[in-house]
């Protein structure tokens, strides 16, 4: 049986005919837990219009295989959807013998990065990827974790730590996503935010005083105040502009950016001294409903799956930007090594800033041992960067490491259901 589908992204809209079979999209009550952020992030009348959306993209006249709704705001070329998304798609198709399918929207389309955890509380899609320091109220344990500083540049050794802490370590942090009406299934890490500078900085000294674009976030501001930078908070999209004519200096960002949004052809110089690690963008996070209807079979090999797809995209944002710092010479863009007064720098603002962390996590989070939390979170790195060099640093490998250690034990029957 032949069906239509519409794929929707960067707000442009193709459509493509393929053979699927699918189930109508059910319409899921919202959580009482999830009102209030509900109403914070979307207006009724927009939730409902992107519900109608999602259910008008299928039409069939009967339905043979369950068909999910994964919504993704990033574009298709990102590497979540090519690196991760898609293999995993086609992972489960197989491991359910073609019982699940994944239908997946695009760029934005119909819930965007702000709006996915909204929507995915009122069922207008079945999954999304969230970030989940978005939401610090619903997640502060989360967002403390985000905040700490590891001991490693190793992105998948943190991606390893940080899924198998949230995963098998923290049940105050399963409570919360539980309170907020979603099953977490992963995270990855992103490549090291790095200063990505429109002319050629060296030293503190040169930094001091300039404009410097960051991602959001209390630890960014703190750390540009630290460096007497002057912060400015805008969105990706918007810096090739305001670096094009002045406006920002620097930005906070994986080195990618060079490539992704043609800073390559404003930067001079790129200083390789990471300043935090993002590892909180969720891409599987599902609405506890539709996790709910699945057989334990299917939360299984969803599981299974996951577990690699989290290295796999964390090793493709390492390769980009590994990539772009590689072919930035070519474009004359020196790429510098942070001089031994920078580091000195980076490391008082890290040990003084870690008494701000605990503060904010006492007296804002609520959290009553952040201390131990971080031990518990340290240890978990230490394993982690053993099992990097036992295996190679291989993303397939580390991923069968990562089902083993965080996923393996976890229970299909109960893992993510509401307690009775």
């Amino acid at each position: 049986m032949e069906f239509k589908y519409t794929l929707w992204f960067d707000r442009r809209l193709l459509k493509r005919s393929h053979k699927l079979t699918t189930a109508p999209v059910r319409t899921q009550p919202r959580p009482q837990g999830g009102l209030k952020l509900f109403y914070k992030n979307l207006k009724t009348s927009a939730l409902a219009t992107s519900a109608l959306f999602v259910a008008a993209v299928f039409t069939a006249s009967n339905a043979a295989a369950e068909t999910l709704t994964l919504n993704q705001y990033v574009l298709p070329k990102h590497v979540v959807v090519k690196d991760g998304t898609m293999p995993l798609i086609e992972e489960i198709k197989e491991a359910t013998d073609g019982d699940l399918d994944i239908k997946l929207f695009t760029g934005g389309t119909p819930l965007s990065a702000q709006a996915t955890l909204g929507g995915l509380q009122a069922g207008a899609v079945d999954a999304g990827m969230v970030i989940l320091t978005y939401h610090p109220a619903e997640f502060p344990v989360v967002q403390y974790l985000n905040d700490l500083a590891p001991p490693t540049d190793d992105t998948l050794v943190v991606a390893g730590a940080f899924n198998e802490y949230l995963m098998t370590k923290c049940q105050r942090c399963q409570d919360e996503f539980q309170e907020a009406g979603v099953v977490f299934t992963g995270s990855y890490t992103a490549a090291p935010l790095l200063l990505v500078n429109r002319e050629v900085y060296r030293t503190p000294e040169d930094l001091v005083g300039k404009r410097v674009r960051i991602p959001g976030g209390d630890y960014n501001s703190r750390w540009a105040d630290y460096f007497k930078l002057s912060p400015i908070n805008v969105g990706g999209s918007e810096v090739y502009e305001m670096m094009n004519r002045g406006a920002v200096d620097i930005t906070l960002n994986p080195a990618a950016i060079l490539q992704t949004h043609s800073l390559a052809d404003v930067a001079k110089s790129v200083i390789t001294m990471p300043v935090a690690m993002h590892r909180v963008s969720s891409p599987y996070v599902f609405s506890a409903d539709s996790w709910a209807k699945l057989t334990d079979e299917q939360r299984r090999a969803f599981l299974d799956s996951t577990a690699v797809a989290m290295m796999r995209i964390t090793a493709a944002y390492l390769k980009d930007s590994e990539t772009a710092l590689e072919e930035a010479a070519g474009r004359d863009i020196e790429v510098i090594e942070p001089g031994d007064e920078l580091k000195a720098v980076m490391s008082e603002f890290l040990e003084q800033d870690l008494e701000t962390i605990y503060k904010i996590a006492r007296e804002q989070y609520k959290i009553e041992d952040p201390e131990a939390i971080r031990d518990d979170f340290i240890a978990l790195i230490e394993k982690w960067k053993g099992i990097a060099e036992e295996t190679g640093r291989d993303a397939e490998k580390m991923g069968q490491r990562l089902r083993e250690n965080a996923y393996a034990d976890l229970d299909a029957a109960s893992y993510g259901m509401a307690s009775e």
